[in-house]
């Protein structure tokens, strides 16, 4: 019998009971327990033989995510936060952290690196094969940093290899890399740059080619993606041969596929704790919440004269806000406070100030800041900031709780949700007050110093006129372009920086066009590679200097000291204000096996996991 005789017949019963109801009412209260009964049993009946129609094929893995991932190429599509997890499956990378967030070998099997921190060396492993047969070797590795560095493919994430000079293979299984200038942070931003064929172009956006335990096979943007496992793969190819990526945006409908198991696991897909908290309780579902190391941050402008600029209103900010309610009853205790931007589990990490809510002292902040109360507990502000989130249901809720807690100190808090491309466009010209977001895998790592707090010069003018110096070789070309350099850094509004300053008086007194040209690309570099990711425009000449010196040294005890200073001083001074570390949250059908998370949130436990026939 078809699946449509099974629903029409239980369907045609209840139908006559209904009629018979409407045309006997003595009739009705009579068939009333049988009619609800019958009417519950269709519904079973209906989910079960939708679930039966829904459930995945054997040896196939159903993975839900919210958002779309938006390309496969590791130099172009690293943003986008799904693009970058399937990835993990897709490519390998030269060097992985492990859980303790150090830094260990992947492709290569070993590497070094020179005491002055200019040459590193790579030993590749043999036999690592890419998807389609051809064997990686020192050649492609060189590709595909080569072209990382061609200003061509213009690619976001160059800003992490700019210091090569060249890239040496004196075999088939050696890669080594030459800086000009000492590179503290190489090794550090290698996880995130899978190794791709020598000779491969964009067209690695919609298809890989990686050499990762699992290879794409289909792939329909906004809707699915597929993947098969590499029999070929070098560490044992996953013991699940097919894995399905489906794009579910709504978190409802996520919910309903996960309970009718045309899902087979969802990871930190933004459900609402409560949802999780629900799951956890459905027969045939497992629930695993472990803590994360990814933090959840307020940002704020501390552009020079502009509101946030005031050090005791920010400090004001984090004591109004009491993030153990938010905790406990908006995230149900899947989250642990944050008095950091790195993790506790990390070696480097110090906690600094603390601050626990206290409305009071909030208050008393605001009037030594000059931000009296203009009528007591009257309906008036002190003053009015916005507040940017990303337009998901959970940050909204979170902005709401937030807005109400400062509005009990006098602050107005204005909300406004933005989709993530445009908030972030916002935030890099500098154009917001407050900014809510979450920090993904960059804060494990102590490189996050350099990266976000590091002072940079953020000058679309002053950029533009380095990147009009850069080709020139005709001094005639070179002088109005020197002139022009010269007025800006005259200027003085970048970051207190000696060395910039000696420079730039240098290349004033400078005759040589070719030298005045290299001062003052050695003064670009000063100013704009570091703090790739200082959007709240913090400037500490003395955390500039605690972090080249942290960077510099090899003492484990004397990084750990400089670090304990930066985040003392960072806790502070409050250009963030950490708010939590949200847990690791995975919801997984009983027939998925071996499932063991790492506290990055990373999707490397995909290729471990087990599936029941």
């Amino acid at each position: 019998m078809s699946h449509l005789s099974f629903v029409l017949r239980p369907l045609s019963l209840v139908i006559r009971f209904m009629c018979r109801a409407v045309r006997n009412p003595k009739q009705r209260t009579k068939d009333e327990g049988r009619r609800t009964a019958l009417t519950l049993l269709l519904i079973a009946f209906l989910l079960q033989t939708a679930a039966c129609r829904n459930r995945p094929e054997p040896g196939t893995l159903i993975i839900a995510i919210e958002a779309t991932p938006r390309g496969f190429d590791p130099r172009l599509n690293t943003v986008n936060t799904y693009s970058a997890r399937m990835m993990q499956l897709i490519y390998d990378t030269l060097v992985v952290r492990n859980e303790r967030f150090e830094f260990i070998p992947s492709l290569a099997e070993r590497f070094t690196e020179s005491e002055d921190h200019e040459t590193f060396t790579f030993y590749l492993r043999s036999g690592v094969k890419f998807h389609n047969g051809k064997l990686l070797t020192a050649k492609d590795v060189k590709y595909t940093f080569d072209s990382l560095l061609s200003p061509d493919l213009k690619s976001p994430i160059r800003g992490a290899v700019d210091k090569i000079s060249s890239i040496e293979t004196p075999d088939p299984q050696t890669v080594i890399f030459h800086m000009r200038e000492p590179f503290y942070t190489f090794i550090g931003n290698l996880p995130a740059i899978g190794i791709i064929p020598a000779g491969a172009g964009t067209e690695l956006i919609g298809a890989p080619v990686g050499s990762g335990p699992y290879k794409l096979t289909d792939y329909r943007e906004g809707e699915r993606v597929r993947l098969e496992a590499n029999s070929d793969y070098w560490n044992g190819p996953p013991r699940i041969p097919r894995v399905e990526i489906k794009v579910v945006a709504d978190n409802t409908t996520r919910q309903a596929e996960m309970m009718s198991g045309a899902v087979d696991l969802a990871y930190n897909v933004g459900f609402d704790p409560e949802t999780i908290r629900a799951l956890s309780s459905r027969r045939g579902i497992q629930v695993v919440i472990k803590e994360g190391a990814n933090v959840d941050y307020l940002g704020l402008n501390l552009t020079f004269g502009g509101r946030l600029s005031n050090q005791k209103l920010r400090q004001a900010i984090a004591f109004a806000i009491n993030r153990d309610v938010i905790i406990h009853n908006l995230l149900r205790d899947q989250a642990r406070r944050a008095e950091a931007m790195m993790p506790p589990e990390h070696w480097a990490y110090s906690s600094g100030a603390i601050y626990d809510h206290d409305t009071e002292r909030a208050k008393q902040l605001l009037d030594e800041a000059g931000l009296r109360d203009p009528d007591g507990d009257g309906p008036q502000s002190r003053l009015e900031l916005s507040l940017f989130t990303t337009t998901t249901q959970l940050s909204r809720n979170i902005a709401s709780i937030l807005q109400d807690q400062l509005r009990r100190v006098g602050i107005q808090l204005n909300l406004q949700s933005l989709e993530l491309a445009t908030l972030l466009d916002r935030i890099n010209k500098g154009q917001f007050d407050l900014y809510y977001l979450r920090a993904i895998g960059f804060n494990q790592s102590t490189d996050v110093f350099q990266f976000v707090y590091h002072s940079r010069y953020q000058n679309a003018e002053f950029n533009d006129v380095i990147a009009r110096l850069r080709p020139l070789t005709d001094p005639a070309q070179m002088k109005p372009v020197f002139n022009t350099i010269a007025g800006i850094l005259a200027r003085s509004e970048y970051c207190a920086n000696e060395e910039v300053a000696r420079l730039a008086d240098d290349a004033e007194k400078m005759e040589s066009a070719v030298a005045k040209k290299e001062l003052y690309l050695q003064i670009a570099r000063l100013l704009t590679d570091r703090g790739g990711q200082n959007r709240m425009r913090y400037c500490n000449p003395q955390v500039d200097r605690w972090i080249v010196e942290a960077e510099r040294t090899d003492d484990r005890a004397a990084k750990a000291e400089l670090y304990r200073k930066i985040q003392n001083t960072i806790s502070e001074e409050l250009p963030q204000i950490y708010l939590w570390y949200p847990a690791n949250a995975l919801a997984a059908s009983s027939r998925v096996g071996q499932i063991e998370i790492d506290p990055s949130g990373s999707w490397y436990f995909i290729a471990r996991l087990t599936l029941l026939k």
